[in-house]
């Protein structure tokens, strides 16, 4: 606890927090106030289809920044020369990196619930604006979802940012693991959007439009970033008016939730087992 406790020291006092931090909220109200007016087509803004915006928000945009965050984070103790006396005084490297995705992994719990209470003030100031009436969002079934996707839709967000962690302690830089972390959160969006593609021609190949229909699910669903999706995919509101989509979800049959939520914590572990055996296997001078 001492360790975790002087981690988050350190991320309170750095700036890139708070920089970090303001960049997702005003890329928020960018996404919110102009799609307001999806909502008067159908006259009210109900939950929990208004979750698919707060998601985007909150583990679309967020899990990217999470991976910049991460990777900023722990690749600072390289560029500051910090491992070096974390070492000289005997630490023991295992726990310091465990100590580090410890503080992340608080700090991120608190920006998610953060961000999800800026959502809903969000969603009443974007119906106020277009004259949209918002529904009680705990009517029914509502406090049960807001608890799914704050339960769910975490550990997808750790590991998001296990990846930017990972790749930050192999490169041992801030500013190259997190362009690393970038470029492989987009690298396979768009790989995945081709192959989807691919295997909608190659079903109407084989078939023609008529004989169109879900396949899958296919090896490509379960890539890192890919597999977060498909948790959201199941989790309610998902498929919200307002919702980017995973336009796949009309031609490839979902990763069933079980399924998906495992390969996300399987990816989590090993993550973070990687940066721990290379931590372990890097000559600190």
């Amino acid at each position: 606890m001492r360790l975790v406790r002087a981690e988050l020291l350190k991320i309170r006092r750095r700036q890139a927090t708070y920089v970090l931090l303001i960049v997702l909220l005003v890329l928020m109200a960018l996404i919110y106030l102009p799609s307001g007016a999806i909502y008067q087509v159908a006259g009210i803004i109900e939950f929990p289809a208004a979750y698919s915006l707060i998601k985007e928000a909150a583990f679309g945009l967020g899990g990217l920044i999470a991976i910049v965050f991460a990777a900023a984070f722990v690749g600072a103790d390289w560029n500051w020369g910090v491992l070096r006396n974390v070492v000289a005084r005997g630490e023991s490297r295992d726990r310091y990196l465990l100590a580090k995705a410890g503080a992340l992994a608080i700090v991120l719990a608190l920006a998610m619930l953060l961000i999800f209470a800026v959502g809903f003030l969000f969603t009443y100031l974007q119906g106020f604006i277009w004259g949209v009436p918002v529904a009680n969002p705990f009517r029914g079934n509502g406090l049960q979802d807001l608890v799914e996707w704050l339960v769910f839709g975490y550990p997808v967000l750790l590991q998001r940012a296990a990846i930017g962690l990972a790749v930050a302690v192999i490169v041992r830089s801030q500013l190259a693991g997190a362009i690393v972390g970038i470029v492989l959160f987009l690298v396979e969006s768009v790989v995945t959007t081709i192959l989807t593609v691919i295997s909608l021609g190659s079903s109407v190949v084989s078939g023609g439009f008529d004989g169109l229909q879900q396949t899958g699910p296919e090896w490509f669903q379960f890539l890192p970033i890919s597999i977060g999706g498909q948790v959201f995919n199941s989790l309610p509101g998902s498929g919200g008016v307002t919702s980017a989509g995973d336009f796949s979800t009309l031609f490839l049959k979902p990763v069933p939730f079980v399924v998906a939520m495992i390969v996300v914590l399987v990816y989590l572990v090993v993550a973070l087992a990687v940066a721990v055996i290379a931590l372990r296997r890097q000559e600190i001078t």
